[in-house]
């Protein structure tokens, strides 16, 4: 098996998986990357299933045109093996990125192969960092600038947090990719040592200084015992009242939905009919 051949297969089940999600809310919702079903429902599957579903068709339109070009480019590059170890470590990094950023979140979902289509760009881009990216079909760029690009539009992504797209696996996948091809040609590291530095250090400064999206769902601050709108960040929300009741919520649904209404007290469901409403 090719590179090549690869590279059309992943295509055909993007394609395949993310149409028939996009006229099947049950389809997608079953398989999206969602915080809450992946740490308390141990949903695992979720981690991979969410790479091949896509918000919409431009999303999934824009993500297998960059993956058919730069993964046809590292087909002169690396091995098949090498290849699909590049695809499949790059979407765990990229998600797991987004699980770690998100963790206290469990609303927090999101889709797309952009952790796995990141890896194979920040490779290619490192095994050839003078070849050409026409942006928008349009503009020519270096693959370089293409590359820097793309981690701002992740950065930008991640702060605006309203186009249910897993930014953060950008990030994710992009340092997976990087490392991966020094990994594959260790020789790189040296030949171009600026652009392996600026492809490490930016994502990693990216990180440590945690974009204002990142990690943050809905944003509450508790003052006199009424809920306001802030810009705190998660940990504040993990700890306050409005998520306090949320718990509480999902523990007594999860009793219900285990043993049945007549397991619950008085209280309890007193209780219950309270946090519903």
């Amino acid at each position: 098996m090719t590179v090549e051949l690869v590279v059309y297969i992943l295509i055909g089940a993007n394609v395949l998986f993310s149409w028939q999600a996009f006229s099947n809310s049950d389809l997608f919702n079953r398989f999206k990357f969602r915080v809450g079903s992946i740490l308390q429902g141990k949903e695992y599957v979720r981690m991979v299933s969410s790479a091949f579903l896509h918000g919409n068709m431009t999303h999934l339109l824009v993500n297998m045109i960059a993956l058919y070009s730069f993964g046809i480019a590292m087909s002169y590059s690396i091995s098949t093996m090498q290849f699909i170890l590049l695809y499949a470590l790059s979407l765990l990094a990229g998600n797991g990125l987004a699980l770690f950023f998100n963790r206290y979140n469990y609303n927090y979902s999101a889709v797309g192969a952009s952790g796995a289509v990141s890896g194979v760009v920040f490779a290619s881009v490192l095994f050839y960092p003078d070849g050409k990216v026409l942006l928008f079909f349009i503009l020519p760029l270096k693959t370089w600038m293409f590359g820097i690009l793309y981690l701002l539009y992740s950065v930008y992504g991640m702060n605006r947090q309203n186009d249910n797209i897993g930014h953060e696996a950008h990030l994710g996948g992009a340092v997976a990719g990087v490392l991966l091809a020094l990994a594959f040609e260790p020789s790189l590291a040296l030949k171009n040592w600026w652009l392996t530095a600026a492809l490490l250090l930016i994502p990693l400064l990216i990180l440590f200084i945690k974009p204002k999206g990142a990690n943050q769902g809905f944003q509450f601050t508790v003052l006199n015992d009424d809920v306001k709108l802030t810009k705190r960040s998660v940990e504040d929300l993990y700890y306050n009242k409005e998520f306090e009741q949320e718990k509480e919520l999902n523990a007594l649904l999860e009793k219900v939905s285990e043993y049945g209404i007549d397991s619950l007290s008085s209280k309890e469901r007193k209780r219950l009919e309270e946090l519903s409403r």
